[in-house]
């Protein structure tokens, strides 16, 4: 056997090497974890090569590689590893298009030897441990997380290693077209590359908008149990009040009938005016027909009490029926937290307000929430959507815009002399 000859044995079997090794990486099972499998698959499938090699020759075991290796590979991944059967196939069939750099880069120096076959081969072994480190340090931990996507996003990323993988073997191992077939082929190939780009462009495209979709509806399902939550303790709150006036109703009709039975009714006059008056300030207020919305707007009015924002609700709309009263609530109190939020970095007590309008026209609910805000902290918009880089804040503008877009309404958010406003016509 001449040194030409070892060296094309040698880098076949950094191929196999090279192929093994990044399949069983992209199907999520590391050499660390693993080492007795690695040394057990590499040692199996090397002497089956060698077998191979000489036993049909490289030509003949070069056209019948996909039987007698990348078959199996993909049937140990499946069965023996327990993989999904588009991981085994994205895995093995990726790893053949990651060998494409190794053969470029030999293709290109030996280029400047007249395309000696022994600089070739000699180029593409010492190149392979570095790409090999490469795959697996940048490639790899990106293709494992496909194993987590559903079956149309892996459809889409098996299709390209799959196309490029008969292509390749249809055009340079059982046929020398690509070399032979002149500008049909080149064109062929141009026509063909464009029209799978533009397919799978349009499936991504497809497959982002349903996500998105999901996301703001996930989004949704999240804000309205929080919404829900605030509710309950809305409820709570009242539910505890109306048991101490329960509890203290006993020693208040004591106290009257003693000032009755003293006749000191001026006394008894002012005591029941006192109680009167504490009950005012306690449990839900009604601004509306609606008790859902009327509990939000309490909470949220004690709630810009307690931060010394003055609170203005003017509700004039009584239908509600066309709407998840959910739905309402959720874009409501997101409305009026980020309103109380912006409020609160005002130094000025006097200058913290909030107003809110929910009223009719035209059979369309109409919402305007205007509230002040510090020149300090004056808003940021990117599209015309107010942002956030605080941590765990600018989720309530998407929620609210999510809410308007479930109903086909139409919304804006914009400041105008000193005031942020928020209008939307549901």
């Amino acid at each position: 056997m001449s040194f030409t000859d070892l060296m094309s044995f040698v880098n076949y079997a950094f191929v196999l090497f090279f192929g093994i090794i990044v399949s069983l990486y992209l199907a999520d099972f590391p050499f660390e974890e693993h080492k007795r499998f690695y040394t057990l698959t590499l040692l199996g499938f090397g002497i089956a090569q060698i077998i191979f090699y000489l036993a049909l020759g490289e030509k003949a075991l070069y056209q019948c590689y996909p039987l007698l290796i990348h078959l199996p590979l993909i049937l140990l991944i499946r069965f023996v590893l327990k993989q999904n059967i588009y991981v085994s196939m994205i895995a093995v069939l990726s790893a053949y298009l990651l060998c494409t750099p190794r053969k470029w880069i030999g293709t290109l120096v030996s280029s400047f030897f007249d395309y000696s076959p022994l600089v070739s081969n000699i180029v593409t072994s010492v190149i392979t441990l570095p790409l090999l480190f490469l795959v697996i340090r940048y490639v790899a931990p990106h293709v494992i997380k496909l194993k987590q996507e559903n079956k149309t996003t892996l459809l889409l990323f098996f299709l390209l290693p799959l196309i490029y993988y008969i292509l390749e073997y249809a055009f340079t191992v059982y046929t020398d077209l690509l070399h032979t077939g002149g500008i049909v082929v080149v064109d062929f190939l141009d026509s063909f590359l464009v029209l799978l780009y533009f397919i799978l462009s349009m499936l991504m495209i497809e497959l982002s908008s349903q996500r998105n979709k999901a996301e703001r509806e996930n989004l949704l399902l999240t804000t309205v149990s929080s919404q829900a939550k605030k509710e309950i303790e809305q409820i709570a709150e009242v539910q505890k009040q109306a048991a101490i006036h329960r509890h203290d109703l006993r020693h208040h009709l004591n106290f009257l009938q003693t000032c009755l039975a003293e006749n000191k009714p001026a006394e008894a006059l002012r005591y029941i005016r006192e109680i009167d008056s504490s009950l005012r300030f306690t449990g839900m207020k009604r601004y509306c027909v609606n008790d859902s919305i009327n509990l939000i707007l309490s909470s949220y009015a004690d709630k810009a009490q307690d931060r010394e924002v003055t609170c203005t609700f003017t509700i004039t709309a009584t239908d509600f029926s066309r709407f998840q009263i959910t739905d309402l609530c959720s874009l409501i109190s997101n409305g009026l937290d980020n309103a109380i939020n912006a409020c609160e970095k005002i130094n000025s007590v006097e200058d913290r307000y909030i107003h809110l309008r929910l009223y009719e026209k035209n059979a369309q609910l109409c919402i305007k929430l205007s509230n002040s805000y510090s020149y300090d902290h004056a808003p940021v918009f990117r599209n015309e959507f107010p942002i956030s880089n605080e941590t765990g804040h600018g989720f309530g503008v998407q929620s609210m815009v999510s809410v308007i877009e479930k109903y086909q309404g139409i919304c804006r958010f914009f400041t105008k002399n000193g005031e942020f406003c928020f209008q939307a016509t549901l």
